[in-house]
């Protein structure tokens, strides 16, 4: 607590001991140690090098201790405690909030939270999540990795043209009605304008899917939806176009940290997940997806 606020005074309230006993018993691990953890420079206090290495081996040992206690509750199988799912915002969200409701059908006793953020990578590095699912991981030697599904795009609108495929260009010239510019459908759409040399300017801007798609039954224009939007969704009376010229795709990959316990609430949901991409047919690769389900069981 100490290494994390950096001042005794607070640490102290948050660990609701005395100042002068935290400070003792901090005097008498540096002794133990042989080293000083930290220096005192007036009121500022920073970490020393022996400090940072002991704050570090602290917290694996922390990391230990819960996976100690997940494995108990693993081998007994009690279905009681909490999932932690970190997922971007926009369609995955989507799709692992509505997979909540039959999980909580199956075990109502594990309180599920989903954490929506751009930093997915993040959450799960830091024990915020316990798995986390999104589009780009970069530290591929700190996570396991498993591609689940390619995605797919397509232009919706409520009249048919007898075309099964649009183009690319076409699409982006349409009258569109589209997520906000932080949705992550949004901008892979931005990027894709500036490679194929359109200027994308929607003429409707809305973070709620519903409406876009209540504006696309009213005929006030089109718009661009994953699969997994519109497999969630009731969208049966509304005509699609796959995108091409290029192929509009991305991969969603699931990634956990390495050599961490994949406690039972975890393992459950994942389960349910693979089972749900595998029912509604998704581009999946075979291998990852059976050495996930393997590593699960």
């Amino acid at each position: 607590m100490v290494s994390k606020e950096l001042h005794f005074t607070k640490a102290a309230e948050k660990l609701r001991i005395s100042q002068p006993t935290l400070s003792h018993q901090i005097k008498m691990f540096e002794q133990e140690i042989g080293y000083p953890l930290l220096n005192r420079i007036g009121k500022k206090i920073e970490l020393t090098k022996v400090g940072e290495i002991v704050q570090h081996e602290a917290l694996n040992i922390q990391n230990s201790l819960q996976s100690i206690s997940s494995q108990i509750k693993a081998v007994k199988k009690v279905e009681i405690g909490e999932l932690k799912i970190a997922v971007l915002p926009g369609e995955i969200t989507d799709l692992v909030s509505t997979l909540c409701i039959k999980f909580n059908q199956l075990y109502p006793n594990i309180n599920v939270f989903i954490q929506s953020t751009d930093q997915v990578e993040k959450a799960i590095l830091e024990n915020q999540a316990d798995f986390g699912i999104g589009f780009e991981f970069n530290r591929y030697n700190m996570l396991h990795m498993t591609k689940l599904y390619d995605e797919e795009f397509y232009l919706i609108s409520n009249q048919s043209n007898g075309e099964q495929k649009v183009s690319c260009s076409a699409a982006l010239d349409s009258s569109l009605i589209l997520f906000p510019n932080m949705h992550q459908c949004r901008k892979m759409l931005d990027k894709m304008s500036i490679e194929v040399g359109r200027q994308l300017e929607p003429i409707v801007e809305t973070s709620s899917i519903e409406s876009i798609l209540k504006l696309v039954r009213n005929g006030v224009g089109s718009s661009v939806v994953s699969r997994t939007l519109y497999e969630f969704f009731d969208t049966e009376d509304l005509f699609f176009q796959r995108i091409e010229k290029p192929f509009l795709t991305r991969a969603v990959y699931l990634g956990m940290k390495k050599n961490s316990f994949i406690n039972y609430p975890a393992r459950k949901f994942i389960k349910l997940l693979v089972d749900e991409i595998e029912r509604l047919g998704f581009d999946t690769e075979k291998d990852a997806i059976a050495s996930l389900q393997s590593s699960i069981l």
